[in-house]
């Protein structure tokens, strides 16, 4: 098989590879051969399965702890345009002058909200979650549909400060018109005033309407 592209994914965390892929498929046109490089099994079988669903009939070869994937696109999804590669993958030249499709902000947020209570996700190890909450909120960028609001309180409010790690993200959530909320109270407790990246300070009579208003509420 002739690759036309390359995706070095070597070294990122889950999903970055899938994210990555995600990204370049969306450059390519229908019967295009790429192949992914990756270096962790878990990444290899996320994207092995994510291939077999696009029906992309993946193979691939695995030698000294490294996996690389090949398939062919299935459906163009090239468009015009210049793009960033802002996890570190290493994208073939050909791909780099490329952009996923426009899209209007008002399609990208749905009736759910994101309650953040923590700077970890799930329970277990604290830096296990702590890389969780990031690679959530990296994976809610790419996905079609977004949350219409994130309420970060109690130790969530951290993520939301300069340098830690989520700031980007959370960023670029806002930047796609979701409703980053900040508890105040938090912020004062834990001496964060000025050292936030993103969202808005807001009190707890707000937090509590939007939460009794919204259609439904994710506590991930």
């Amino acid at each position: 098989m002739q690759h036309h592209h390359t995706l070095d994914a070597r070294g990122l965390l889950c999903p970055q590879p899938l994210i990555q892929t995600r990204r370049l498929l969306k450059t390519l046109q229908a019967g295009e051969c790429f192949q992914v490089i990756v270096d962790n099994e878990i990444a290899h079988l996320n994207l092995m399965t994510f291939f077999e669903d696009q029906g992309m009939n993946p193979e691939y070869v695995a030698e000294s702890g490294e996996w690389v994937i090949t398939a062919t696109c299935q459906a163009s999804g090239r468009q015009s345009g210049t793009t960033e590669n802002t996890a570190g993958g290493d994208v073939a030249p050909a791909t780099k002058n490329t952009l996923p499709p426009a899209r209007n902000s008002d399609d990208l947020v749905s009736d759910y909200m994101v309650v953040l209570n923590s700077d970890r996700m799930g329970l277990g190890d604290d830096d296990l979650g702590s890389i969780l909450i990031k690679g959530y909120l990296n994976t809610l960028i790419e996905i079609e549909r977004k949350p219409s609001t994130i309420i970060l309180y109690n130790g969530g409010v951290r993520l939301a400060a300069q340098g830690s790690g989520a700031d980007s993200a959370l960023q670029a959530l806002e930047a796609l018109s979701v409703d980053i909320i900040v508890c105040g109270a938090c912020v004062d407790f834990f001496e964060l005033q000025g050292k936030l990246a993103t969202g808005r300070i807001s009190n707890m009579y707000e937090i509590a309407e939007k939460i009794a208003a919204a259609g439904h509420v994710v506590y991930p």
